[in-house]
This record gives C-alpha cells, sequence and structure tokens, in this order.
C-alpha cells in the first residue's frame, strides 16, 4: 500500500516541477535529475565537397539549424557502492524533428565496474575539441570512431554494450557495437590515463564478427592533453586504418590548443589507394560566457577552412562560419 500511494507523489512532483531547471529529486527508487540543453546555430559556408565520389557544390548562402535536448537520469546507488542507472536524451529539432542521443541504462560497482547498454558514445580517441563549426570536403578522415556509438541509425542499429574497469589512475574500457543483425560485430578496447596535467586515451577497432565476409580492417587512434598552464591546453591526435579488403590505408593526426575560451584546431587526413586523397581542416572559435550575465548562456563564434585534393583534382576550399547560441539547464 505505501509503494501504491509513493508512486503517484513522485509522478505529480516530478510534472509539477518540470518547468523549473536542473531539478532533483531523492525518492526510494534513487535520485532523478532534470535538465535540458539548447544549442541554436546560425551557418554561412561555401566551396566544393566530395559527396558520394562526385564533386558537388558547398555553399550554404545561410542555414539555421536548433535543437532543444531534454536530460533525464536518475541512478540508485547502495552502501556497498552496487548502483544501477539510466539516461534519457529526447531531442527535438528546430524543423519538427524528433529523435535521441543518449539512451542507456548502467549498473556495476562505483569506482570499480560497470556495464552500460544502450545508445551512447564510448571513449574519443581523436578529441575534436571545442568544435562549433567545422568545414569539411568530404573526404575519408578516419578518426577511431568507426564503432564509438551514437552514430546514424543505419551504422549503430542493433545495440552496444560497453563493460569499463578502473584500474588506478587507469580505466579499461571494451565497447562491443552489433549491426546487421548481428552478423557483424566490431570491437573497440580503450585505456585512459590521467595524471596531474596530463590526460592519455589510446585504443583500436576490430571487426570481430563478419558472417558476409565483407570486412577486413582494423583501426588504431591515440589523444593526449597537456595543461601547460592554468589557462593552455595543448592536445594531440592522431588515428589509422587499414583496411585490406579495400587495400586502403588511411591516417589522421592533428593538434588543438585551448587558451581561456579561446580554440583552435588543425587536422589532416590521407587515404592511400590507387590515387592519394587527401585534405586538411583548420578551425577555430570563441566562447563568449555569462551572456547578459546568465552564468549559464553562452554565445560561441566558429569558423573553418578545408582544402582537399581528390583523385589528384584540388576542389575548391571549403570555408564558413556559425554563431551558435547555447543555454544549459
Amino acid at each position: 500500500m505505501k509503494k501504491q500511494i509513493l508512486a503517484p507523489s513522485i509522478l505529480a512532483l516530478f510534472v509539477a516541477s518540470a518547468a523549473h531547471a536542473g531539478a532533483t529529486f531523492d525518492t526510494a527508487a534513487g535520485t532523478l535529475n532534470l535538465g535540458a540543453d539548447v544549442e541554436f546555430d546560425y551557418t554561412s559556408q561555401g566551396g566544393e565537397k566530395l559527396d558520394n565520389g562526385a564533386i558537388v557544390s558547398a555553399d550554404v548562402n545561410f542555414e539555421a539549424k536548433g535543437r532543444l535536448l531534454l536530460d533525464i537520469n536518475g541512478e540508485k546507488v547502495l552502501d556497498n557502492g552496487n548502483f544501477a542507472g539510466f539516461k534519457l536524451n529526447p531531442v527535438w529539432g528546430q524543423n519538427g524533428s524528433r529523435g535521441a542521443d543518449d539512451v542507456w541504462i548502467k549498473f556495476g560497482q562505483k569506482d570499480n565496474w560497470n556495464i552500460q547498454a544502450g545508445h551512447f558514445e564510448a571513449t574519443d580517441l581523436s578529441s575534436a575539441g571545442q568544435d562549433t563549426y567545422i568545414a569539411e570536403s568530404g573526404t575519408l578522415m578516419y578518426r577511431a570512431s568507426e564503432a564509438r556509438g551514437r552514430t546514424a541509425d543505419d551504422s549503430n542499429g542493433d545495440g552496444q554494450v560497453t563493460f569499463t574497469k578502473t584500474l588506478d589512475a587507469a580505466n579499461f574500457e571494451l565497447t562491443a557495437q552489433s549491426r546487421d543483425s548481428g552478423d557483424y560485430v566490431i570491437v573497440r578496447p580503450a585505456v585512459t590515463f590521467a595524471a596531474e596535467n596530463v590526460s592519455v586515451a589510446f585504443g583500436a577497432e576490430v571487426p570481430v564478427v563478419d558472417s558476409a565476409d565483407l570486412y577486413d580492417w582494423f583501426g588504431l587512434g591515440a589523444t593526449a592533453t597537456v595543461q601547460a598552464t592554468d589557462d593552455l591546453a595543448l592536445t594531440v591526435r592522431a588515428a589509422l586504418l587499414e583496411d585490406k579488403k579495400a587495400d586502403t590505408q588511411s591516417y589522421t593526426a592533428g593538434l588543438n590548443a585551448q587558451y581561456q575560451n579561446f580554440f583552435i584546431a588543425a587536422l589532416y587526413g590521407e587515404t592511400d589507394t590507387q590515387a592519394t586523397t587527401a585534405e586538411t581542416q583548420v578551425y577555430a572559435s570563441y566562447k563568449i560566457p555569462g551572456v547578459l550575465d546568465i552564468d549559464n548562456f553562452d554565445i560561441y563564434l566558429g569558423a573553418g577552412w578545408s582544402e582537399a585534393e581528390v583523385l589528384g583534382t584540388t576542389l575548391d576550399d571549403v570555408f564558413g562560419g556559425r554563431v551558435r547560441l547555447k543555454y544549459v539547464f
């Protein structure tokens, strides 16, 4: 009888408080959190890009896109450290489209091990940093993210499970991603390490199940960040893909720098087949924090440039900029 009374009471409290930002509710079932993340982008760009093997115009005179993400998450933790939790991030686009970012369940023991299943992203092995706007020419820029997760539905269709083990200052992570109803499975081991001023992540991506015998490749990725000063952080990143079926080798290498609210990055990628395809990207952004003295409302100004050579042809540069309004509550 007590549970029957408690459940509708909690539901009523949740509904009545939904309009209040960053609300937290302590219930008999655990802690429930409610928040949101709003992003509206205004973009302009021009140039040429590669689209399904054809060179097309990348012109966008002006484009307005936006989305509102609702963050609902909950967790129950016992005194012995055992826990179970979930996260749901439904997303509504400015044009009325609907979707979801994170949708997962996680359980295990705090600061020891956990298993996570659902729709989410594993460790980033090639950090893009404050990537407000990146100009892209459309070549293959392998970033060891093929099986990271939360990509398009057609490339992350069946499901994903990640096991994480904490080892002092390091974490070991093993992700398995299923596609084509289980006929194609990729595993993605990754290790992260953090010291006082340095953090490092490295890992691999390898198909382990291929019922149709369509794939024979492996990928490697690594990224490292050094906090040089209180205001300056430097990141290096690199990734390598070897595809024996396609007789292709691809690699990327880049450098990021963050100084207070200013960010700049450069990334070079090359794919070697019968002819070399290469692309260089440079992008930068500046965060204007606390607009109107509202500490959770920021404006980002971003600009980017890309140049590519495709099968001996140099494409026109892709260049553009973006203004992003971001409100987190």
